[in-house]
């Protein structure tokens, strides 16, 4: 029914009145970002003495090494390191280096407020979603520790967001942000290279325009080309990083578990105790090792084409498995504060089961309610857009070595995918819910292979 505007006297739907008055105001937002940042200032303060390891360490070390000017092998990709050079480059130590996480903590939400209302969903479902990723533990984790998990969130949030504005009403500005998050996204996570052409050409298909898409594919391109220079350079190599052979390897040999694809990846490492019981692959890895460090990455790609052409039935059945395993639920902060000091060590039970009921809570209501919407939701472009992020970065994944851990970035996404499905549901009244509890069960059966898989050693 249309009314008067008490104060334009402009007519207007009062059914979009009301919908107006269901707008959550900006302050509730912001008390919410600002307890999520209170809780990672505790936590920061908590591991203050705990000295950076494993990839956080690596990442420190090469944003030093390019800082000094040293020549090298780029193994690591680039977007996080030099994220990290300003911070050095002041003298500043690990607790800073941890806190200036922060700031993509800050982005992610941000992007998160921005996509969910770019596609039309309600302010308190995103505020519910925004709500559960401030107290997921590895969200509150991966916010004060340099890793690459909360930039591939955001940078994925804030391109995604900016594909559909460019759908919706096109502009340079937001063709620009899409090339810079996606470029930057890809030099953070190589994996996600195909998103700086899918993105742009999904944002084509929308509009039939192409001064977006260039504009984006150009400038992504344009970043990936500077460092991969930089790189040749460094070492004499066109490529961004030297590490994906290496993972297509320790996916894809004949050593690799059929469930456990992750194994080489973080076990049986070189000069480690635990390679000696794989005598035949340590043979393979000592002779790759041998070789220049430039000619490494393209040696154990070989070999792991080889052997994925020699043995396709069990590539695909590694596969099929990649796929499920990365739909666990995460135990990476878990096992991270499991291997930690005495009075650290008993948060792990409690940390391992909330972060399993914040992931199957948003997992679990994306998985119900994409599975039982109607046509209608399918025939959507942002459901095409949503969908195509996720699977378009988890797909190399799918292809070389899985773990749930890896799914982190695109949790976000499928969070807000499901919001949609559950809004076309509850505005069409169409629902299969029957489609529903199959995709739930899938799920649950899922998180007990994965139980079952990771409590053996």
């Amino acid at each position: 029914m249309k009314v008067m505007d008490d104060q334009s006297g402009i007519a207007v739907d009062e059914s979009s009145k009301r919908e107006e008055g269901k707008k959550v105001p900006w302050q509730i937002f912001a008390l919410v970002i600002g307890c999520s940042l209170l809780i990672r200032l505790f936590v920061l303060r908590m591991i203050a003495a705990t000295p950076l390891v494993s990839d956080s360490q690596d990442y420190r070390a090469m944003a030093l090494q390019l800082a000094g000017g040293v020549h090298f092998v780029p193994y690591w990709p680039p977007g996080l390191p030099v994220y990290l050079i300003p911070f050095l480059a002041m003298g500043l130590g690990d607790v800073a280096l941890r806190a200036s996480m922060l700031l993509w903590w800050t982005l992610f939400c941000w992007a998160l407020v921005r996509l969910g209302r770019d596609l039309g969903l309600k302010d308190r479902a995103i505020l519910l979603i925004l709500a559960i990723f401030s107290i997921t533990p590895a969200h509150v984790h991966f916010s004060v520790e340099p890793m690459t998990q909360i930039p591939s969130a955001a940078l994925l949030l804030l391109a995604v967001s900016a594909t559909v504005r460019c759908w919706k009403d096109p502009d340079w500005r937001e063709a620009a942000l899409l090339g810079g998050a996606a470029g930057w996204l890809a030099l953070v996570r190589p994996s996600a290279l195909p998103l700086l052409i899918a993105l742009p050409a999904l944002a084509y298909f929308g509009r039939r325009r192409l001064r977006e898409p260039v504009i984006a594919v150009a400038l992504g391109g344009m970043m990936i080309l500077a460092w991969v220079g930089k790189v040749h350079q460094l070492s004499g190599q066109w490529k961004i990083n030297n590490s994906n052979g290496v993972n297509l390897y320790y996916g894809n040999n004949p050593w690799t578990p059929l469930y456990r694809t992750w194994y080489f990846g973080s076990h049986a490492k070189p000069e480690s105790e635990e390679i000696h019981r794989f005598p035949e692959y340590e043979k393979v890895v000592k002779e790759v090792f041998d070789l220049p460090e430039t000619e490494r990455g393209e040696a154990f790609q070989k070999r792991a084409v080889d052997y994925v052409l020699q043995r396709p039935d069990l590539f695909l059945l590694r596969s099929v498995n990649r796929v499920r395993c990365f739909w666990g639920f995460d135990i990476f902060t878990a096992a991270h504060l499991r291997q930690a000091r005495p009075s650290v060590r008993r948060w792990f039970p409690v940390v391992l089961v909330l972060d399993a009921a914040c992931y199957l809570v948003v997992a679990g209501f994306a998985f119900f309610w994409i599975a039982a919407a109607p046509g209608a939701f399918c025939r959507r472009w942002e459901t095409w857009l949503l969908a195509g992020a996720v699977l378009f970065y988890a797909f190399p994944y799918w292809m070389s070595m899985s773990h749930p851990t890896y799914h982190f970035p695109v949790i976000a996404p499928l969070a807000l995918l499901g919001a949609l499905a559950y809004q076309v549901v509850c505005s069409s009244g169409e629902r299969n819910s029957a489609r529903g509890r199959t995709a739930l069960a899938v799920l649950l059966l899922i998180q007990a292979e994965w139980v079952f898989f990771f409590t053996r050693t």
